[in-house]
This record gives C-alpha cells, sequence and structure tokens, in this order.
C-alpha cells in the first residue's frame, strides 16, 4: 500500500506567480482528497463561502447562480499511477470539462511541520497568460473514526 492511499483534507492552497502568493477562492478553500488500494482517486475542491442558490436543485437556479457556484468549485476523479515523484491522474470525470480524458501530474512531497505532523504536498506548474503559476496545495491525512 503507498503512503498517499487514504482521505486527505485540505489545509492550504497556494499559488505562486512572478514572485506574488495568493490563495484561490478567497483564502477559503476546502476539500477532500481520496486515494484508493485500487488505484481510483476524487478530488472535491471549494470556495467555501459560496452564496446559497436558495433552490431544491442546482438545475433549478438561475444561470448566472449556478456560474457562480461553479466557479467556486473544483472536482475531478479517475484513476491514479505514481512515477517518480509524481503522482498522474487520468481524469475520467470532471466539473471542468476539458481536463476529462487528459492527465494531471501533480509533484508529491512530505513535509514535516511544526507539530510533527507529516503533511502531504502536491504542487504542479500551471501555464498561463505570459506568467507561469506554481499551485502548492497541502493536505493532512484524515484518521479514520475508531483508529485515533
Amino acid at each position: 500500500m503507498h503512503a498517499l492511499v487514504g482521505t486527505w483534507r485540505l489545509v492550504e492552497w497556494t499559488v505562486s506567480i512572478g514572485g506574488r502568493t495568493v490563495r484561490p477562492f478567497g483564502g477559503s478553500a476546502v476539500g477532500l482528497l481520496t486515494y484508493t488500494d485500487e488505484g481510483r482517486m476524487m478530488a472535491s475542491l471549494m470556495r467555501q463561502d459560496r452564496e446559497m442558490l436558495d433552490t431544491s436543485s442546482f438545475a433549478g437556479a438561475q444561470a448566472l447562480n449556478r456560474a457562480g457556484a461553479a466557479a467556486g468549485y473544483i472536482s475531478y476523479a479517475g484513476s491514479y499511477e505514481i512515477v517518480g515523484d509524481e503522482v498522474h491522474h487520468d481524469v475520467e470525470l470532471s466539473l471542468f470539462p476539458d481536463w476529462v480524458g487528459a492527465t494531471q501530474s501533480r509533484r508529491i512531497e512530505w513535509v514535516e511541520e511544526s507539530d510533527g505532523q507529516v503533511a502531504l504536498q502536491l504542487s504542479y506548474v500551471q501555464p498561463g497568460a505570459g506568467k507561469e503559476a506554481t499551485n502548492t496545495l497541502r493536505w493532512h491525512r484524515i484518521v479514520p473514526k475508531g483508529k485515533a
């Protein structure tokens, strides 16, 4: 079993662009990331302070409100493979259609924190309009109930 297997909670997400650091989703990002023994993965991240849609279904909301809710959410799932110090996510489902059928590669690092906890840090370079952006996401393992 690989050390990635399990469920992880997002602790911090930063993006470095040209020497400047920003925090996506207004700094209020929350997320869960799961890797299984069977080689499957799923990731969901969202802006914590999204506005309520005041409807009983997503489809029932007005188009502008649906767009706002979707703009504050990222989700994808598929299979994964460890290649050296990277994990390759082969995307089968995604809120962002352009990712379906593509591979999202993330560099794996294990970071010891001041409290002795070891965090999973995944990073990747996102090409942009003239400047590359380095996304760094730090995750803490969620310990299953009864196993703490």
